[in-house]
């Protein structure tokens, strides 16, 4: 169900101790790296590369069910488990949550534990919250929104999907028996440059997804398992606006997981 200013997946060859500032920006850079895809210069585009993969019935079977599930989605919500493999850490991190989807452009997601964080993009304008920190971010991102539901996969057609991915069917492995994996490769540079390969797996039942995994060049991976899938639950507009505290600063871009950034006022 598509930046200097985020903090993508760190290259590296060596583990090394890593801040608890960077800890949360690695678990929460599934946001971080989106936001950052979708504000890199559109001068740095180029064109679509055409695929020059053969045609494959099984492939397009799957994306015709596909497509018909992703045409009824009015809302989605998830429990998510996400785990990040990096090579700056010396073991994988784990991050737990909730993801909510409101179409046709309104998206949470909701991470409980091991810190409580808020990524919220409704009527065009992005909210971070980290209430541990007293810090919130927020920024117009108009011009993106259809590009954000792009990303993840979400609510698109699989021929809207091609105009950015390749797509491709492989084995969903043991471990995912009973769904069908997706392979997307990014056909933009600006989105290579940061993300190798998106695996998107669907259910062969409901063809939801049932976990999604992003590939860098330097082999850290961010994978998202999601539970407890519910197509079209009744999500209240209210859910998508993250209310800031008095008290909290906010930033107006964005930051580095509360690092400097552009100018900051208290809520």
């Amino acid at each position: 169900m598509q930046t200097p200013i985020c903090a993508p997946i760190p290259e590296g060859s060596g583990s090394m101790k890593v801040s608890k500032r960077g800890r949360t920006a690695l678990i929460a850079g599934a946001w971080l790296l989106l936001l950052g895809l979708l504000s890199a210069p559109l001068s740095a585009q180029t064109p679509r590369r055409k695929s020059a993969s053969p045609a494959d019935p099984e492939l397009d079977a799957v994306l015709k069910r596909f497509d018909e599930v992703q045409s009824n989605i009015r809302s989605l919500s998830a429990e998510f488990t996400q785990t990040t493999v990096n090579p700056v850490l010396k073991a994988p991190m784990t991050a737990r949550g909730r993801f909510y989807l409101r179409k046709p452009d309104s998206v949470l997601w909701e991470y409980v534990s091991p810190e409580a964080m808020q990524f919220a993009i409704d009527q065009g304008e992005y909210t971070g919250y980290f209430p541990g920190r007293q810090h919130a971010e927020r920024r117009d991102v108009h011009r993106w929104t259809e590009q954000i539901f792009r990303f993840f996969a979400v609510g698109q057609a699989s021929a809207e999907l091609r105009k950015f991915y390749d797509i491709r069917l492989e084995d969903a492995g043991p471990e995912m028996k009973g769904s069908y994996l997706l392979v997307l490769d990014p056909t933009k540079r600006r989105v290579r440059k940061r993300v190798e390969e998106v695996r998107f797996w669907v259910d062969a039942a409901t063809f939801l997804p049932s976990k999604v995994a992003y590939v860098n060049k330097a082999g850290a991976a961010r994978t998202l398992v999601f539970h407890d899938v519910q197509l079209n639950p009744d999500l209240a507009a209210s859910l998508f606006s993250v209310q800031i505290p008095p008290g909290v600063t906010v930033t107006n871009g964005f930051t580095d997981m509360g690092g400097a950034g552009s100018p900051s006022a208290t809520h």
